[in-house]
This record gives structure tokens, C-alpha cells and sequence, in this order.
């Protein structure tokens, strides 16, 4: 794929500070007592869960018939 290096860039530099917040939060949870830490575990698995279940907004999508010209699967 070709890309400016700009968009690169910002790319690699967005992922980097995403992989530092992941290991200072690592850190800080390693830090705590072994209690604490697993009643955080034990609330980010009700979270997870909780969105996981929750309802979804999806676009709306509308079928259209193939050879239909507002069709955009073409096939060969």
C-alpha cells in the first residue's frame, strides 16, 4: 500500500502510545496488592461482559439484487 510518510508516521507514533499506556497501566497493576488487583480483574470482566451483551447500533443496510446498478458486488 502506498502511503505518504506523514500517515506513516502518525501511525507508528499513535501505536507507540498506545503500547505505553499498556505497560504504565501493566506497571501500576503489577504494583498493587494481590487483593486489589483482583478486584479489578474481577470488575473489568463485568465490564467486558456488560458490553459485550449490550444492543449494537448497526447501519442500516439496504440489499440490492445483483446486475441491479446501485449494486456494488460485481462479479467476473
Amino acid at each position: 500500500m502506498d502511503a505518504d510518510d506523514f500517515v506513516v508516521r502518525n501511525l507508528a507514533d499513535q501505536i507507540t502510545a498506545f503500547t505505553n499506556v499498556a505497560d504504565t497501566m501493566r506497571d501500576r497493576l503489577g504494583s498493587l496488592p494481590k487483593d486489589e488487583r483482583q478486584e479489578i480483574e474481577e470488575a473489568s470482566a463485568v465490564l467486558r461482559n456488560v458490553r459485550a451483551t449490550r444492543d449494537h447500533k448497526l447501519l442500516p443496510l439496504i440489499a440490492t439484487p445483483e446486475g441491479d446498478p446501485g449494486c456494488l458486488l460485481r462479479r467476473p
